[in-house]
């Protein structure tokens, strides 16, 4: 998993699997600067909720339903 490949799916709903065998669904997001608007986000993780995680934690993620595009399979 790459962070490239995690940037693709920012506001999508997925299901992102971790390397300690959790795992989290909900719609994606990314903090590009620590600020209050994003909760006191750290700068370059991603967040699903109130769980942040680099991308180096990541094993797979599932995407649950697209939203971009137009598409709501």
């Amino acid at each position: 998993m790459t962070k490239s490949d995690l940037m693709n799916l920012v506001g999508e709903s997925v299901h992102v699997y971790f390397k300690d065998g959790s795992g989290i669904f909900g719609i994606l997001h990314y903090a590009d600067e620590f600020s209050a608007k994003h909760d006191y986000r750290r700068p370059n993780y991603f967040y699903i909720r109130d769980v942040s995680f680099k991308v180096s934690h990541v094993t797979k993620t599932l995407v649950i339903r697209r939203t971009k595009d137009g598409d709501s399979n």
